[in-house]
């Protein structure tokens, strides 16, 4: 896929989160550390993720997120919209906790932002992310995760400033493409859109489609990648364990993976408790599906033998020139030990699969 030598493996995209991060917050927000220390403590963490992927045999690699995260209360919300949330001119500074954005955990509590005021383009800094990676593996491809139009309005309140979830989704889509044409212009190799909640929200789909096309509009060097997700959901990071929040069937993802202008397809498979996979028939001939191999939602290590079992299944009905192995989701809530040490089978199963 990069002209010299085919993926097979990548990442969904964040890592480790380790312990740390919320004690250092706090000793910023007591006056006990400044800032710039723990951003330099993040890219550190950074660092070491990086040779993580690397040292596990990865092929597209990325930096973990964890540029983007100040701790890990809920998991992936702090990250994937909080973070971005505070660089988009259009939102304040509040954040309101919101229930009720999925009825697969209906009392799940998320850190919500607040749109007070049309949005505008903003620089959400992903460009910096690219060239850290970049730096730490020069000739390997990278990949940045970015959330999708429909999560941030899922998410988010709106405070009056748009009449409908569309406006918003559309004027979001404006923001994250300035971003993603920028990631595509400094080499990034694969961009990709994070979207959990357009599954079973049938009635968003048409333009939900369409704000994720919207994104992607004028990108000409990047593989475009959509990660349909399950959840990854806790609020006690102590917990190290995410829990899936998201309600997920093939038949309701099939209009999306249809609809979408993009390359590659994320979808988790280990931990998915459908038995009839034979929607996969209709799977459209110019994606390529990169398939969940390792449950992130639990520590047990799988073996090279069962990810060579969930993608022989998946070979049944793709060829395995389209078929790319990944986590289930993001790896963000798992000890970095077991994290490794899944990537590692993950490699493993994969190179066996794919020789």
């Amino acid at each position: 896929m990069d002209g010299k030598k085919r993926w097979t493996t990548m990442v969904v995209g964040s890592h480790t989160v380790p312990d740390w991060y919320p004690i250092l917050q706090k000793a910023v927000e007591n006056h006990e550390l400044s800032p710039e220390a723990f951003q330099d403590a993040k890219e550190t963490a950074a660092r070491a993720s990086i040779k993580d992927l690397e040292g596990a045999g990865v092929s597209v690699l990325g930096d973990g997120e964890l540029l983007r995260r100040s701790n890990n209360v809920c998991g992936p919300p702090n990250a994937m919209i909080n973070f971005f949330s505070a660089k988009i001119k259009g939102f304040s500074a509040e954040i309101r906790p919101k229930t009720g954005v999925t009825p697969g955990a209906p009392g799940a509590q998320l850190p919500a932002p607040v749109v007070t005021s049309k949005l505008s383009e903003s620089d959400l800094g992903l460009v910096g992310e690219l060239k850290l990676v970049r730096e730490c593996s020069p000739t390997a491809p990278v990949k940045i995760a970015i959330t999708g139009p429909h999560m941030f309005v899922k998410v988010a309140w709106n405070d009056g400033a748009y009449p409908n979830d569309q406006e918003l989704a559309f004027d979001m889509a404006k923001v994250l493409n300035a971003e993603i044409l920028k990631l595509d212009a400094a080499g990034c190799d694969v961009i990709q859109l994070d979207e959990p909640i357009l599954w079973f929200l049938t009635g968003d789909q048409e333009w939900g489609i369409e704000a994720i096309n919207r994104c992607f509009a004028g990108v000409k060097r990047a593989k475009k990648a959509l990660h349909l997700c399950q959840g990854n959901y806790q609020p006690d990071p102590s917990a190290h364990k995410g829990l899936r929040i998201f309600p997920s069937k093939f038949n309701d993802a099939l209009p999306i993976i249809k609809g979408v202008n993009v390359d590659i397809i994320v979808l988790a498979f280990s931990s998915f408790d459908e038995k009839d996979i034979s929607v996969l028939s209709e799977f459209p001939s110019d994606k390529i599906l990169a398939v969940g191999v390792i449950d992130v939602q639990k520590h047990e290590i799988e073996t090279p033998e069962e990810v060579v079992r969930t993608l022989t299944r998946i070979g049944e009905y793709l060829p395995k020139e389209r078929i790319m192995a990944v986590p289930d989701c993001g790896l963000n809530h798992l000890p970095r030990n077991v994290a490794f040490k899944k990537l590692q089978v993950m490699v493993k199963g994969a190179n066996t699969f794919f020789a």
